[in-house]
């Protein structure tokens, strides 16, 4: 009797497995999906690693290198300061030096509309180019361009800002 229960088990797990089999591939065949075990155990994430991983230089694009907008109407300070610089270096001795960094741009209440200052160094004096610079940067107008080896004071400036005063009485 023993073989025959052992059988009979033996039997009835094949039967069990077969019919499991056909079941999942009926499922499958049908268009339905087959049952998947899952898992309900969680993982937890690995702590991330303390060394950090060097990332690679990100390499500069080599696009075209724009020229500046323009900051004071239609011109650019440097357009400015170089149309002054332009404008007054023969007044200067050979030995001058602009110092176009320290440029001093001021919106005036009368045309030509810019007031440019541009420090220079010219035979041990502390110079200075003024211009009054209106147009567009294709056609300047100018209508002060001097260089001096003294420095304007402020309150000529401010002269020059609202259009008194231009002939140079301090």
């Amino acid at each position: 009797m023993r073989s025959s229960r052992a059988t009979r088990l033996a039997a009835t797990a094949l039967a069990i497995v077969l019919l499991g089999s056909a079941t999942a591939c009926a499922a499958t065949d049908s268009g339905a999906p087959a049952s998947v075990p899952t898992s309900t155990s969680t993982s937890t994430p690995e702590p991330a690693p303390s060394a950090s991983v060097p990332t690679a230089e990100p390499t500069p694009s080599q696009s075209p290198v724009e020229s500046p907008a323009p900051e004071f109407g239609a011109f650019t300070a440097e357009q400015l300061t170089q149309i002054c610089i332009d404008a007054t270096v023969s007044t200067f001795g050979p030995d001058v030096v602009f110092d176009n960094e320290n440029t001093r741009i001021e919106k005036r209440t009368v045309t030509p509309e810019w007031l440019v200052l541009v420090p220079a160094a010219t035979m041990g004096y502390e110079a200075q180019s003024v211009c009054t610079i209106g147009g567009t940067p294709a056609e300047p107008k100018m209508e002060l361009g001097s260089g001096s080896i003294e420095r304007l004071p402020e309150e000529q400036i401010q002269n020059l800002i609202r259009g008194e005063n231009e002939g140079g009485d301090r």
